[in-house]
């Protein structure tokens, strides 16, 4: 049985909200529990992003290792010194967090960005917060494409950054021309989207007979442009 992404959405969202509000060590543990077996149970059935899990719980026990390199530690007696109750609070937030990341990991696995936007939108976020959120995506990757291909064009021209004013003035105009490419793909966006006929409506304004009818040209529930082979929109 398959469950509807909004449905574990709201799951993954009530999950950390109650996992947040326990303090019960005990209780903090098996939630951890509960979350690993139904992640591995979740990787079993669909045999693939295995890799992609790891990575995730990898960075976020990166983040409870610097707490462990902090908290634990108490200024005592003129030097640093453990401190049980440092160390019991790290616990408890590294109980926490792993409990959190690894319940929205098997929840949400599966689910890209664009599809926890759908599914917020069917949990009631507006339909204008959920376009610009998958718009925000899908051209954050574009815009760090950008700067990799101005990064590699600075290096095959020599330039090696060290400590000095010359390095600083170059990445400002580095900084500066992903900013250039941005306000001009936004403004290419923009007129390919219009160009499509798409529009934003106004909130409450979308019923189910307002929608676009499939034998219509392009109405405006389209939200972005097409896709090219290359993962590229055309209007880029």
């Amino acid at each position: 049985m398959t469950v509807e992404p909004r449905w574990r959405l709201a799951l993954a969202i009530g999950a950390s909200v109650l996992i947040a509000r326990i303090d019960s060590l005990p209780a903090l543990s098996v939630l951890l529990g509960i979350g690993v077996m139904l992640l591995v149970g979740r990787l079993a059935v669909e045999r693939s992003g295995v890799l992609a899990a790891f990575r995730k719980l990898l960075g976020v026990n990166a983040f409870v290792l610097m707490i462990w390199v902090v908290l634990p530690w108490s200024w005592h007696a003129g030097g640093l010194q453990w401190d049980d109750a440092g160390i019991a609070q790290a616990v408890r937030l590294s109980l926490r967090i792993n409990a959190i990341a690894v319940l929205c990991t098997a929840l949400l696995s599966g689910l890209d960005a664009f599809g926890i936007a759908h599914a917020a939108s069917g949990l009631g976020l507006p339909s204008r917060l959920s376009r610009l959120l998958m718009l925000t995506v899908r051209y954050l990757g574009v815009l760090d494409d950008t700067r990799r291909r101005i990064d590699r064009a600075m290096r095959a021209r020599g330039f090696r950054a060290t400590a000095n004013a010359r390095t600083f003035v170059v990445i400002a105009h580095q900084v500066a021309l992903v900013l250039v490419h941005a306000i001009v793909r936004a403004e290419r966006v923009g007129m390919a989207l219009k160009a499509r006929g798409w529009s934003m409506p106004a909130e409450g304004a979308r019923s189910r007979d307002s929608r676009r009818p499939a034998e219509s040209g392009p109405g405006p529930d389209w939200p972005m442009p097409a896709a090219r082979a290359d993962g590229r929109a055309t209007g880029d």
